[in-house]
């Protein structure tokens, strides 16, 4: 005797359900641009401005140093050899430095607010420098790199540093980093 099922084929109902799990897995591509390491749309590039001009915003204490990309860097520095302070070693720099051979001191480059500022030394930015502290100033505006790392490192190796960064209205604020030097 031959006994039927009440209920449709089980067949046809799994085959119908690989079906619609295939359709919805179709469904999990990432939006646009994402996974991507440079967005397709890009930002405008910053641009140079006094200390005074960029650090103008009435919510001070909200003010850090904003990493940097190495076409904002070259836009000010130049091509050169640079030494960079980094919140991580991975991350990319807060503070650049150039090594050009000039006679008196360097000039570095950061940026606040999305806008970069041009500071100077008279100091050159070296390993041996970071004892005593690398100072760098612009219109009510310092950042000094210090490390208490003792032996001097090879070109191109991290050491752990301080950067200290103070501003005239009164904000004093120190970060935790990486202090690099490319070969000169």
């Amino acid at each position: 005797m031959l006994i039927r099922s009440q209920h449709p084929t089980r067949h046809a109902l799994l085959s119908s359900l690989a079906f619609a799990t295939a359709v919805l897995a179709g469904c999990g591509d990432p939006a646009p641009g994402e996974g991507m390491e440079n967005s397709m749309m890009q930002k405008p590039s910053p641009e140079l401005v006094s200390a005074q001009e960029a650090i103008n915003n009435p919510d001070i204490p909200a003010i850090d140093p904003q990493t940097m990309q190495g076409a904002e860097i070259v836009k000010v520095l130049g091509s050169v050899p640079q030494c960079v302070f980094r919140y991580t070693a991975e991350s990319p720099p807060i503070l650049a430095i150039s090594q050009s051979n000039q006679d008196a001191g360097s000039q570095a480059v950061a940026k606040i607010h999305g806008r970069l500022v041009q500071l100077t030394s008279d100091q050159k930015p070296s390993y041996e420098s970071l004892q005593q502290g690398l100072l760098f100033a612009a219109d009510g505006m310092t950042m000094r790199v210090v490390s208490e790392e003792l032996e001097k490192p090879e070109s191109g190796k991290q050491v752990t540093a301080e950067l200290h960064f103070s501003l005239q209205q009164g904000l004093n604020v120190g970060y935790l980093g990486w202090y690099e030097c490319d070969a000169p």
